[in-house]
This record gives structure tokens, C-alpha cells and sequence, in this order.
């Protein structure tokens, strides 16, 4: 039922019942009951004028009585601040906000959801299309030139000589100098073993008896003829002979424990050991960086790094088919999902951090919140903004009316029964003749 219309036939029906209680006092002045109807009915009528006139003020002006009425359209700006301030810094403000934030499990919705779209393998999709198209907005060449510049100026404050040695033992400690000399010796033994390389022995034998014959007398000569027809020296079989001798050294050389390695290995280890006191050394390693630097080879070879790089992350990927950049960075990606899924204070970490996000998010823009408000507000007119509080707080303001005429009645009745019962009995004859002794 609307509470207007209700208040407004509870005014009538006070209104009504106080005509009717007045008509029958006026023919019965002296009955209890017909004055008792009267003076309550009276008061109630009193008391809901009063409240009507008070409601009806907050909006218009009633009965045209214009001082201090039509509070709302008088004070539209004011009120407009009012409504926008409460909303802003006590219905909406900030620790409230983020205490209604803190109790949203932002962590646990974005892990479902992910899972849901494929885990580890939807992430490293969305990682690999992010870098795809970064990569495709790159230039090598451009990229080059400003990774040269940036290490060209970095590299100034660099002392690589303790970082060489410090590689070094790693190296050693590690075992890559086995490692390297077994493959030293792999290489060594197919470098000997071709063709070439017997040409080449060959070729030296060959020099070396000319120069013997060149240097040598007549007779030398003579003797070397002799032994070349009876086949006393043929070089082929020489060639032959060391090629295989050299085969066979390398063979041994692949032994862990063949001496001359074994030696190698010592030289190798106590070199590495004399590197922190060779002046020399440091001096080397500086000259080689400056020349690495000032190098215009160092662009290219930035450039060619980077170019492959990029053709390498621009390649098509499938999920049958991935390409290289794919198969490097989900590994990486799965680790660390598998990581965030069952670590419960990492995901609290990163739930805090969404919190934090989205609070300071939300203060940097808190303003927004009134400036709404108010600018929401600002397009209504007077009327609209009567109705707009009505629509909110109307039913209350017409109870307030309505319990007016309640009070007024209630209030009216006690005062009746004061006044019969107390006041003109007992109060009303004992002020009488303390005046009547006064005035004597």
C-alpha cells in the first residue's frame, strides 16, 4: 500500500473523528467520555498537522508558507555534496573496500580458470603469442646496434681475467678438461686418419730429401740415386709408417691414463693455478676485450644471433608441432605452475599482491566514486530529485507522520487523565489558597 495515501487517510480519519467528538461534546459538555474523545482527539490532530507540515516542508512548500521550507530544491547543491561525500568516504570508503576485497579468493578463481583453459600449456601459449608479437615489431639490425652500445659501456667496469681462471677450475673441477681432451683426441684422430693428412706427411718428406740432396756433395747425391733405385728410400711407405704411428700415439692419447695426457693435464692444471699472478695474462684478456669491443664484428655477430633468435620465435607452433621457443619456455612455465598450485603460501603472496593491485587500483581512482555521484546527480532537476529521495526514505517520513498522530494521541490522553484526576483535584485547589493567602 502506499504509505503517502496511508499517512494522508490517517490524517482524515484523526481529522474526522475529531469533528465528530466536538459535535457530541457540544450537545454533552460535562460527559468524562465524549471530553476524554475530544482532548485526545485534538491532540492527535495537532500532533499529525505538525508532522505533515515538517514532511511536506523537507520538499515543498506547504500551504505556501515559503520560510524554511523546500529544504531540497534550497539546498540541491548542498545535498548533492552530502549524498556524493557519504557514498565516497563512508558508505564506499577505502577499508571497507578492501576488507570486502580480502575475503574474495582471487588466487583460487585464477588458478581454476587457467586449469580449466589447459594449465600450463594455455600459459605458455599466451607467453609465446606475447613474444611473437613483440618479436615481429623487432629489428635485428636496430637490435644490434643498441646491445652493442649497451655493452660497450658496461663492459668498461668488467675484469674477466678472475672470471677465465674462476672458469677454468670450474672446469676442471667439473671434468670438462677430460671432456675436452677426449674430444681433442676424437678430432685429432680423424684429422690424421684422412688422406690429407698423409699427403701432407708426404709433402714434408719429400721437402726434407730435397734439401738434404741440395746440401749435400756429389757424391751424397750419387749415394741417395742408389739407394732410390734399389729401393732403399721410398717416402710412400715413410708417409705411410708415420701416419700410422701418429694414429697410434693418438690412440693412446685417448687413455685417462696415458703419460703424455696425463702430463698435459698436469701443465694445464698448474697454468690455471699460476693465472691469478700472471701479469701477462691479465694484460691479454683486457687487449682481447678491447678488441672484441671496438670491433665492428661484434654488431654483426649480434645481429646474427639476434636475427636467428627471432626467426626461431617467429617459426609456426602447433601443439603437435612446436616450434623451438615453445619447447624452451614451457618447461619453465610448467615448473612454475606446479610450484603456484601446491605451494599454499606462494599463493597467498600472490593473492596479497592481487589485493594490493586492485586496492591501490581503486584508491588512485577513488574519487571517480563521488565525481559520479555528482555528476549522476546533477542531471536532475528539482522535482526529480525529491522523487529521487522519496522513492528512498518516503515510507519512513510518512510513518513519521503517522506515528505523529499516535504520539499526539497517546500524549493527549495522559495529559487528559493528568489533568482530571491530578491537576483539578489536588494541584489546581492547593495553588488556589497559597494565592488566596498571598494576596491577604
Amino acid at each position: 500500500m502506499n504509505y503517502h495515501r496511508k499517512a494522508n487517510l490517517t490524517l482524515t480519519a484523526v481529522f474526522l473523528f475529531f469533528l465528530g467528538s466536538a459535535l457530541l461534546e457540544h450537545f454533552n459538555p460535562v460527559n468524562f467520555g465524549i471530553r476524554l474523545m475530544v482532548f485526545v482527539s485534538e491532540a492527535a490532530l495537532v500532533g499529525g498537522i505538525a508532522d505533515w507540515f515538517a514532511v511536506t516542508a523537507i520538499f515543498k512548500k506547504p500551504l505556501g508558507w515559503g520560510y524554511h521550507t523546500a529544504l531540497i530544491p534550497r539546498n540541491r547543491d548542498k545535498v548533492i555534496e552530502a549524498v556524493a561525500s557519504i557514498v565516497q568516504t563512508e558508505l564506499l570508503n577505502m577499508n571497507l573496500i578492501r576488507k570486502k576485497i580480502e575475503r574474495i579468493p582471487f588466487i583460487e578463481g585464477l588458478l581454476l580458470s587457467v586449469e580449466k583453459a589447459g594449465g600450463s600449456i594455455y600459459l605458455t601459449g599466451l607467453i609465446l603469442t606475447y613474444l611473437q608479437r613483440y618479436a615481429e615489431k623487432q629489428d635485428p639490425v636496430q637490435l644490434a646496434e643498441k646491445l652493442a652500445a649497451v655493452i660497450r659501456s658496461t663492459a668498461q667496469t668488467w675484469n674477466l681475467a678472475p672470471k677465465v681462471q674462476d672458469l677454468s677450475e670450474w672446469a676442471l673441477k667439473q671434468g670438462y678438461i677430460d671432456l675436452g681432451l677426449d674430444r681433442l683426441a676424437e678430432g685429432l684422430w680423424d684429422k690424421a686418419a684422412d688422406g690429407e693428412t698423409r699427403q701432407s706427411i708426404l709433402r714434408y718428406l719429400e721437402e726434407i730429401k730435397e734439401e738434404k740432396v741440395s746440401n749435400g756433395g756429389s757424391i751424397f747425391r750419387t749415394l741417395m740415386g742408389f739407394v732410390e733405385m734399389s729401393d732403399g728410400l721410398n717416402l710412400d711407405e715413410a708417409a705411410d709408417a708415420l701416419q700410422v704411428e701418429l694414429l697410434l700415439t693418438l690412440r693412446k692419447f685417448r687413455d685417462p691414463l696415458d703419460p703424455m695426457r696425463s702430463s698435459l693435464k698436469d701443465i694445464l692444471l698448474n697454468r690455471v693455478e699460476d693465472l691469478e699472478s700472471d701479469t701477462q695474462f691479465s694484460a691479454q684478456i683486457e687487449q682481447w676485450k678491447e678488441d672484441v669491443l671496438s670491433d665492428v664484428l661484434l654488431n654483426r655477430f649480434l645481429e646474427t644471433v639476434l636475427g636467428e633468435s627471432l626467426r626461431v620465435a617467429l617459426a609456426p607452433s602447433t601443439p603437435t608441432d612446436p616450434n623451438a621457443l615453445y619447447r624452451a619456455i614451457h618447461p619453465i612455465v610448467e615448473k612454475y605452475w606446479v610450484s603456484v598450485q601446491h605451494n599454499s603460501e606462494l599463493k597467498e603472496k600472490i593473492n596479497s599482491f592481487l589485493v594490493d593491485t586492485f586496492c591501490q587500483v581503486i584508491q588512485n581512482e577513488h574519487d571517480l566514486i563521488g565525481g559520479m555521484v555528482r555528476e549522476t546527480l546533477a542531471t536532475y532537476t528539482e522535482q526529480d530529485l525529491n522523487q529521487f529521495i522519496e522513492e528512498k526514505a518516503g515510507n519512513d517520513l510518512q510513518w513519521i507522520r503517522i506515528n505523529g498522530s499516535m504520539i499526539g494521541g497517546v500524549v493527549g490522553l495522559v495529559l487528559f487523565l493528568c489533568l482530571d484526576f491530578v491537576y483539578d483535584p489536588y494541584i489546581l485547589p492547593t495553588l488556589m489558597n497559597i494565592l488566596t493567602h498571598i494576596s491577604h
